[in-house]
């Protein structure tokens, strides 16, 4: 099917210059050509007119967790069922918000994402970890009391959630190389690993470090080897520097980051992937969570994501969007108020480019493993997938526009309207 898209006044997703009254033209899903004037020679099936919005990329978030829909300690008591049909309602609110891809650092969203490629629903391209990966007592061990059994590997594993996937327990070199495998070879386009301690989980303290050396760099080696990259959560400064030091190229939250780690980021090229909006709100307690344990270390965790923006801006880092948004879809809803902690922290063009141009680079190093090879994402030119939102305003002047989606008024992804809500 070809498409023309008319009367486009384009950001595509680096310049901060708009390229105004252009033609983009569509074939087969992606963009085959970006002009300044209509190719009389070229029949299009449909023709669509952008006149008075502002054409962008597709929005990426580069860290969610698709399939967690509630709080853990109701997911825990939820059937694989239950669950999956639930993420499907979160897929297709993500991209009726602009979403048209996200990384999804843990849950086994397999089905939803095969659903999803094959158009049976609607919702954005995931670049998938499946099965988050940590050692006993990390922070994947959602256990909500200790007398839950963990014998995972013989398949008797007490915790629901845990027992479908979502989360993977692996101790020890050869484990830890089995489960890592066992991701690859279900489709994951990179590994997540918990190198530290966690806010949401009871048992492991922020601060610890998970995983030794050995351990970590069997996991880095096994993913390198496949052409791909392993991406961690992380808070603690010493775990940090652990996960730079043995190949890590994505620190997710890297929350109490000082200025020897952020200068070891610059050094390696490696990645911070944090939530500042999901801090702050984390911060103010306005995130549900199962105990008052949780609600301290969260606390801690937000005041001290927001300390970190100054380091990512004073170095220059590598930065891509995230939200880490896990709860029902209310608290999904939430997503794209990070637009306007990342303007506050960054200025509009940075922050729009974290989820554009910046999160597409972090995303394909997927290398061997990336899911959609054929094309580009994060950015509008020719050969790019084409996902593009047709925006009212100016979110390059203006981020906060877009922490509104109701000012997302057209969602393309894949040359395919999902969502058009201008007036007729």
């Amino acid at each position: 099917m070809k498409v023309l898209i008319k009367n486009v006044s384009l950001f595509d997703g680096i310049s901060e210059t708009l390229t105004v009254d252009c033609y983009i033209g569509i074939e087969d899903g992606r963009i085959q050509s970006i002009a300044q004037q209509q190719d009389p020679a070229v029949a299009y099936d449909k023709v669509i007119d952008a006149t008075g919005y502002t054409v962008i990329p597709g929005l990426i978030d580069a860290h969610t967790h698709i399939a967690m829909s509630d709080t853990f300690l109701a997911l825990d008591k939820m059937t694989a069922e239950e669950v999956a049909i639930r993420s499907t309602v979160i897929a297709k609110q993500m991209l009726e918000r602009g979403f048209t891809t996200v990384r999804d650092v843990g849950s086994n969203c397999y089905g939803l994402k095969q659903s999803i490629d094959s158009d049976f629903v609607p919702g954005p391209r995931i670049y998938p970890s499946y099965g988050a990966i940590s050692q006993t007592c990390g922070h994947a061990d959602y256990r909500q009391n200790r007398a839950q059994r963990s014998v995972f590997n013989q398949g008797i594993e007490d915790s629901s959630f845990m027992r479908q996937g979502h989360l993977i327990l692996a101790d020890g070199v050869p484990e830890c190389l089995k489960r890592t495998r066992d991701q690859i070879f279900m489709g994951a386009s990179h590994i997540k690993v918990f190198g530290g301690g966690g806010a949401s989980s009871l048992f492991d303290p922020l601060d610890t470090i998970q995983y030794t050396r050995e351990e970590l760099r069997a996991i880095v080696e096994t993913v390198t080897n496949y052409g791909s990259y392993v991406c961690s959560h992380i808070h603690a400064g010493p775990a940090m520097k652990i996960a730079i030091e043995e190949g890590v190229k994505s620190l997710e939250h890297a929350t109490f980051m000082d200025d020897d780690i952020a200068r070891m980021c610059l050094d390696k090229e490696v990645w911070v992937v944090p939530q500042y909006a999901t801090a702050e709100m984390i911060a103010h307690r306005q995130i549900p969570l199962d105990s008052e344990i949780l609600y301290q270390k969260t606390e801690r965790v937000g005041k001290g994501l927001l300390k970190q923006a100054e380091l990512v801006e004073k170095y220059g880092l590598k930065c891509a969007f995230g939200t880490d948004l896990i709860g029902t879809p209310e608290v999904h809803a939430r997503q794209n108020a990070e637009f306007s902690a990342r303007k506050k922290y960054f200025g509009s063009l940075r922050g729009l480019k974290q989820a554009t141009s910046d999160a597409g680079e972090l995303l394909k190093m997927s290398g061997l493993l990336d899911p959609y090879p054929e094309g580009e994402i994060g950015v509008l030119r020719e050969g790019a997938y084409a996902d593009m939102l047709f925006v009212q305003g100016n979110p390059v002047e203006d981020l906060d526009i877009l922490a509104n989606a109701e000012n997302i008024k057209v969602v393309i992804k894949g040359g395919q309207v999902y969502k058009d809500t201008r007036l007729s």
